[in-house]
């Protein structure tokens, strides 16, 4: 089972590879990279001679800063697309099978606009094939609730999958925000791919496992069935390192 526990910080990405995998590597048997900055495609060569050298499990998240398939300003869309493609491409090299994609964005004219969930979904279609090519499984990720994001609501980002046929990434903490966490855990579509990070109800804090309010081990018990990897995400690498000790006690726990 630890093998399938995997920590996830966007602060690496600002590290050389090689100093972050090092980091990671001290307590995790896994790794989501974030294919920003310097674990970006720029930087493609590097990480397929470093990560040669592990054989931790490895996943990737793809690019989410100025990044928007939902945007409603087609050039601005067209290269999210392709940033996102470039991450596929790059999760191949390195040996990636699967990788986790934001939905979109809501702009603050866009909020007015009703055919922003088509132009998600048209995104993630053109997006499917080339994940396809790359031999690359592409999960979509439920958002936090907040007035930009799309799919914080499950009848949202089902309504994408269904006409996607994409993989679903559920995103524990952003469930917990929206109020409709034990929803997205009785979704019809099962999840590939699990982020966990706790907070109050409110902020997506991205808080340590155990220092906000969700109820972990009721989680646990209803992805008793989840064959997938469950992705920490922190902020740091001691609150990664707490967060996986809480996990693995709770599992412990409950025996899975």
């Amino acid at each position: 089972m630890e093998d399938r526990i995997l920590a996830s910080n966007p602060r690496y990405s600002l590290m050389p590879i090689e100093k972050a995998l090092e980091k990671i590597e001290e307590a995790f048997y896994g790794w989501e990279i974030v294919a920003e900055k310097k674990h970006g495609y720029e930087h493609k060569d590097e990480m397929i001679d470093v990560l040669s050298t592990t054989d931790m499990t490895l996943q990737l998240h793809a690019p989410l800063n100025d990044i928007n398939i939902a945007s409603i300003n087609p050039t601005i869309r067209d290269a999210s697309i392709e940033e996102v493609k470039r991450s596929l491409e790059l999760a191949s090299a390195v040996g990636v099978n699967v990788v986790t994609v934001h939905p979109g964005l809501y702009s603050p004219l866009a909020i007015y606009c009703d055919d922003i969930l088509e132009l998600s979904l048209d995104s993630l279609k053109r997006l499917k094939i080339t994940a396809e090519d790359f031999g690359v499984k592409l999960a979509v990720e439920n958002l936090p609730e907040m007035w930009l994001t799309l799919c914080s609501e499950p009848e949202e980002i089902k309504e994408l999958l269904q006409n996607s046929d994409l993989g679903f990434c559920l995103d524990i903490g952003h469930a917990y925000t929206a109020g409709r966490l034990q929803d997205f855990l009785e979704f019809s579509i099962k999840p590939v791919n699990v982020h966990l990070h706790d907070n109050e109800g409110g902020d997506d804090i991205h808080l340590p496992l155990g220092d906000g309010e969700i109820d972990f081990q009721n989680i646990l018990k209803n992805l008793k069935d989840y064959d997938g990897n469950f992705v920490i995400e922190g902020r740091g690498t001691e609150e990664l390192r707490k967060s996986k000790k809480f996990l693995k006690r709770l599992i412990n726990d409950l025996d899975i």
